[in-house]
């Protein structure tokens, strides 16, 4: 017998599309009451709109720069205030850029680690002392099947994974003391707005692009209700991901020479 949704209040960032508005879909019919949060407010409320006809949710919409930390926390305070409560915050904000590190600008280095990390950090630092004084929370952070295994051409955007991987380890034992649970998710290559948009232009013309296979975004989604009701450490989308990346830890000179074959890496000089 599954547990009974009806009464977590839920907070999902990166609402407006790809995996967080297909996880708010997911949780609107599991029956959670939603606050969806995104830079983009037109895609907000037609979400809203969308949850409010198929599963009459009344989800609360808040445009927020999850970059800015003043901004998280009025967000997080007004959700709290709206619905006199905050069990569960879903991390899923993020931004992709690929190219040879040495000719990324720095700026585009900064801006994923400030949407990827940090701001998952302010999250955090806003929700937690809330969550503590209700006597427990759930923190989902959506990290990347690139949190265990760096590739060429997205090694910053690996790094900024790693970082939200191993912060979300460090208070999985912190934070238990005051009841909040973690859960990291580690989604593989996903068919959303963030790979189909990617400026191929920067990358060698013979790296690969995965088309055929690219994960559903409602699978990630479904993975992320499993999680809400459940509360494990980790998941991995598809399965097989946890297993790579043991192998990555095993013998990751393995690993390296048969990326080279898949990738093709060439020099850019």
């Amino acid at each position: 017998m599954q547990a009974d949704l009806s009464s977590l209040v839920v907070l999902v960032t990166g609402a407006s599309a790809g995996i967080g508005a297909a996880t708010a879909r997911e949780l609107a019919r599991a029956g959670c009451r939603l606050a969806l949060v995104a830079r983009r407010k037109e895609r907000l409320e037609e979400l809203a709109r969308e949850l409010k006809s198929q599963h009459n949710t009344d989800a609360f919409i808040r445009v927020t720069d999850v970059e800015d930390p003043e901004q998280v926390r009025v967000m997080v305070e007004s959700v709290a205030r709206h619905f006199g409560r905050l069990d569960v915050l879903i991390n899923n904000a993020g931004i992709l850029r690929m190219s040879p590190l040495l000719a990324m600008p720095l700026e585009e280095m900064e801006q994923q680690m400030d949407t990827n990390f940090w701001a998952v950090v302010h999250a955090i630092r806003a929700a937690a002392p809330l969550m503590a004084r209700q006597g427990g929370g759930h923190i989902i952070n959506i990290a990347s099947g690139a949190s265990r295994r760096g590739l060429p051409y997205m090694a910053v955007y690996a790094a900024t994974k790693w970082a939200l991987a191993g912060l979300t380890e460090g208070l999985r034992v912190e934070l238990a003391a005051e009841n909040i649970r973690f859960t990291t998710v580690y989604p593989g290559v996903i068919d959303t707005d963030m790979p189909r948009n990617l400026d191929r232009s920067r990358l060698p013309a013979n790296y690969p692009d995965h088309a055929r296979s690219r994960v559903p975004a409602e699978r990630v989604a479904q993975a992320i209700l499993r999680a809400v009701r459940e509360k494990p450490v980790e998941v991995y989308v598809p399965w097989w991901l946890r297993y790579a990346s043991w192998a990555c830890a095993i013998c990751p000179g393995l690993v390296d020479r048969s990326m080279r074959r898949h990738y093709k890496t060439q020099s850019q000089t």
